[in-house]
């Protein structure tokens, strides 16, 4: 499927069925590709703001989730319509982005701040700012725990953040360069990419 330039984050909307692609590369006219799941096509495109890297979806309220890096925003699209509806300002350099489902908030990883933002996706404001390693890309949600896990690329270890009281509870030392992270059900063990 043949989508904007660059595409790095994507995430499915289980309630229209599409899935939306942040095309990191397209800095001119940045933009979400929007693939109809059912025939894989591109069915329409979403501006948003510069550089598009990360995307999640919130099931509370429907709405998707993109984090422009170079803008220091978070675009809040409407799946009903495929329209932007919010942009919520968030720390330097927005890259990855994850949902809690057990307390409704967005977990934002800020590239130079080195903080995640805490997006509550009920009213669409930042509530909280936490400080967490050097260069965090990537983030995780471990429904066994509650806890978010939060690759810091610059420290070359993984933030743990409870969900409960937005505090980071421990650090755990990873490879070189910690990027992408992912948890498994099956085993109760996340991953992460160790891209140095």
């Amino acid at each position: 499927i043949t989508v904007g330039s660059e595409p790095e984050g994507i995430a499915y909307d289980p309630s229209n069925g599409y899935l939306y692609v942040a095309n990191s590369g397209s800095t001119a006219t940045p933009s979400v590709s929007v693939i109809d799941g059912a025939n894989n096509t591109v069915i329409t495109s979403i501006g948003v703001g510069v550089r598009p890297e990360g995307v999640a979806y919130d099931p509370s309220n429907g709405y998707v989730y993109v984090t422009n890096s170079y803008s220091n925003n978070v675009s809040v699209i409407n799946g009903a319509n495929n329209a932007v509806i919010a942009t919520i300002l968030v720390g330097w350099e927005p890259m990855g982005i994850a949902y809690d489902p057990s307390n409704g908030y967005l977990y934002v990883a800020n590239w130079y701040s080195g903080t995640v933002s805490v997006i509550d996706g009920a009213n669409n404001t930042v509530i909280a700012s936490i400080g967490v390693g050097v260069e965090p890309v990537g983030v995780a949600y471990d429904p066994s725990n509650g806890y978010l896990y939060v690759t810091n690329f610059g420290s070359n270890n993984v933030s743990v953040i409870n969900g409960a009281n937005n505090a980071v509870i421990a650090t755990i030392t990873v490879g070189s360069e910690p990027e992408g992270i992912a948890y498994d059900p099956s085993n109760g063990y996340l991953y992460v990419a160790n891209s140095g």
